[in-house]
């Protein structure tokens, strides 16, 4: 059921962009013609001129924002997620225009104020939203204005929803309680969520508590008993949700051929198995890594001075890894533990409080500066920015036969930085969790995906430490 807030909120955005699309066009006439900044040979035109297909642009932008559901209330989007559809969504826009001044001849308008009219739409609207979502978790915290759930399932997948929901306040829910399937009792990590009772007294627990939303997160569950509570839902006007397993191990993405009219079904091909895409992803991959490399040198230097100065031995630490098409590379870090220190103990996972790390060695893991030697590595071929980590021979031998499709993995570079990193999957965590999300990241993958995944390993290397880096 659409809350009240939700219209309110819709109406807000709605009003915040048609003010933000008017501004950003005569701002634009502002920069381009008024400031100096960019030459203007024929002088500066009538405003008047520019002012005349105004509301239809206007009109034109919200349409596409719509067309890219970006005036779905109830649609949780991070701001880095919203950004992107943003810049999908003007770009559109700016081609839709750049196609009408070819074909409106009464009038010749600056395409150069178009472009710079792109950027400042982008800009304000992105910003807009961004004040409006704080003000909205703001007053709904202040209300404590949240949809009450009921989550049925107790395992893994229940325990992670709860984590999210506790940890992200823009999924805008208060876990009333949780419902128990086959028995099971709820796990250690969400003990303070009340268990409410059987699957098979779901018409009872839905009666009795006032819950406005209801999630299944037993993917599993048999058709009979999910068709049941989907009813049981209806005649209570909740709203029910499946979380699907969209990061499970066998993929729900299928590619379907026909060879002399039998139909042969298979998984679906990355898109990096497109020779067009992995030269773009390699050419990005070439100019990042020099970019880093020039940017960050006195960061270089001034790691390998304070590793030189507190502790002995090599700078650097070669150490073999398992790349693309299983071939073995020597990865290049920042040296964070005693010389030799694997001499006694062999090849071992890094624990917490690992006495074989240096002091400038634990600083350096927990901010990932480590890492940041892999820029040659990536310059040369081995890796990519981007892409599953790559793990030792040792313990690749060991993951592929216990953890299933892990090998798959090994279809692209591997990378400095990837999909499970940035969603916290790192260190001494969970091997089959990152395993599903390298998988949907290989399936799934796009530029702006891996834009995506860069931007945010650079805000969570600035603002958060990393609790499972040993």
């Amino acid at each position: 059921m659409k809350r009240r807030s939700d219209f309110i909120f819709e109406l807000a955005r709605v009003a915040c962009d048609l003010f933000m699309i008017n501004f950003a066009f005569l701002f634009s006439y502002w920069l381009r013609f008024n400031t100096g900044i960019f030459p203007t040979p024929f002088g500066r035109p009538d405003i008047s001129e520019y002012m005349k297909p105004l509301p239809i642009i206007t009109i034109l932008i919200v349409f596409i924002m719509r067309s890219f559901n970006l005036y779905v209330s109830r649609r949780r989007l991070a701001i880095l997620d919203e950004f992107f559809i943003i810049i999908k969504a003007m770009t559109v826009g700016l081609l839709v225009l750049m196609a009408a001044t070819f074909i409106y001849r009464e009038f010749t308008y600056s395409r150069m104020m178009l472009f710079v009219c792109w950027f400042d739409l982008i800009l304000f609207v992105t910003c807009s939203r961004l004040i409006i979502n704080r003000l909205r978790l703001s007053i709904r915290s202040a209300n404590k204005d949240f949809s009450k759930l009921i989550i049925v399932g107790t395992g893994p997948t229940a325990q992670g929803l709860i984590s999210h929901i506790a940890n992200d306040p823009h999924w805008n829910y208060k876990v009333v309680g949780v419902v128990s399937v086959n028995g099971e009792d709820a796990p250690s990590g969400i003990k303070a969520i009340p268990v409410l009772g059987e699957l098979e007294g779901i018409s009872d627990i839905l009666s009795k508590t006032d819950a406005e939303e209801v999630m299944l997160a037993v993917p599993s569950l048999n058709r009979e008993k999910i068709t049941r509570l989907v009813f049981e839902c209806e005649k209570r006007l909740l709203d029910f949700h499946l979380v699907a397993d969209t990061l499970g191990m066998i993929t729900s993405q299928v590619d379907m051929e026909n060879v002399d009219g039998i139909p042969l079904m298979g998984l679906k091909e990355s898109p990096l198995v497109f020779v067009y895409n992995r030269f773009i992803k390699r050419v990005i991959d070439i100019a990042g890594s020099l970019i880093g490399i020039v940017l960050l040198s006195p960061l270089f230097f001034i790691i390998a001075l304070s590793i030189k100065l507190f502790s002995k031995g090599p700078i650097f630490y070669l150490q073999k890894r398992v790349g693309e098409d299983r071939k073995r590379f020597a990865i290049i870090k920042f040296r964070t533990m005693i010389d030799k220190a694997e001499k006694s103990t062999g090849i071992v996972w890094a624990t917490k409080n690992d006495p074989r790390r240096t002091k400038i060695g634990t600083f350096l893991r927990r901010n990932n500066l480590d890492e940041l030697p892999q820029l040659v590595n990536v310059l040369t071929g081995q890796m990519s920015l981007v892409g599953p980590r790559p793990e030792r021979p040792k313990f690749v031998g060991k993951f592929k036969e216990d953890i299933p499709r892990y090998m798959a993995r090994h279809k692209i570079r591997s990378g400095i930085t990837g999909w499970a990193q940035v969603n916290g999957l790192r260190g001494d965590t969970s091997i089959e969790e990152r395993t599903k999300y390298d998988l949907y990241y290989i399936e799934n993958w796009s530029l702006m995906f891996d834009i995506k995944i860069l931007i945010m390993s650079v805000f969570q290397t600035i603002f958060t430490k990393s609790e499972h880096a040993y």
